[in-house]
């Protein structure tokens, strides 16, 4: 098969498969209106519908982004908590994220597979303690790596990457690679206020 052949089918097949990832974007995000999911425009779904549980406010801006290659995302809002996702933010498979109080994440922002971002223990630690829930806040242009895990009360500043398999468990300086468990700080970042990684 000549090269112009192959080009041609290869330009051809990622038609269709924009074609479909629209239809499919246009079509979740009816339903999640319908659901009481605040969104601007449409959301961008390849692979697999993310799981929505909903009793409090949840917000996805412009053309959030949702890859599911194996097991679904699950985005949970209970009752008085509110969820923020902001515009261009991207989600890989099996992400999940559990908000009693409230989580925002910043323009941007790319979530590996498997991470787990929750505003909330559940159960007390000490006898009498209580529950400790706190809010979460990730900036703009984050890069959160594969595996990781983001505990209540944490902020994560602008630009900063956290490495796979790391436990977040205090907060984070915008420019900063963060690494292990408990994360701690590795080396800065060299990113301009408007930079965002591709």
């Amino acid at each position: 098969m000549s090269k112009r052949i192959t080009d041609k089918l290869s330009y051809i097949c990622r038609q269709i498969f924009r074609v479909k990832r629209y239809i499919k974007g246009v079509l979740v995000t009816t339903i999640w209106r319908a659901r009481g999911v605040k969104i601007p425009d449409r959301v961008l779904i390849e692979g697999p519908t993310p799981h929505i549980w909903r009793r409090g406010q949840l917000i996805l801006g412009s053309r959030v982004s949702f890859r599911t290659i194996s097991t679904k995302s699950r985005l949970a809002v209970n009752n008085m908590a509110s969820l923020i996702i902001h515009d261009r933010c991207f989600f890989n498979s099996n992400c999940v994220l559990d908000c009693s109080v409230s989580i925002s994440i910043g323009t941007r922002s790319m979530i590996g597979d498997d991470v787990q971002i929750r505003d909330s223990n559940y159960h007390e630690v000490d006898e009498g303690g209580g529950v400790f829930c706190a809010p979460i806040q990730i900036g703009k242009n984050v890069w959160i790596g594969n595996g990781s895990k983001i505990l209540p009360g944490v902020e994560i500043g602008d630009h900063s990457v956290v490495g796979a398999g790391s436990v977040v468990t205090k907060s984070v300086p915008s420019g900063v690679v963060v690494a292990g468990n408990p994360a701690r700080v590795i080396r800065k970042i060299k990113a301009s206020e408007g930079y965002f990684r591709p």
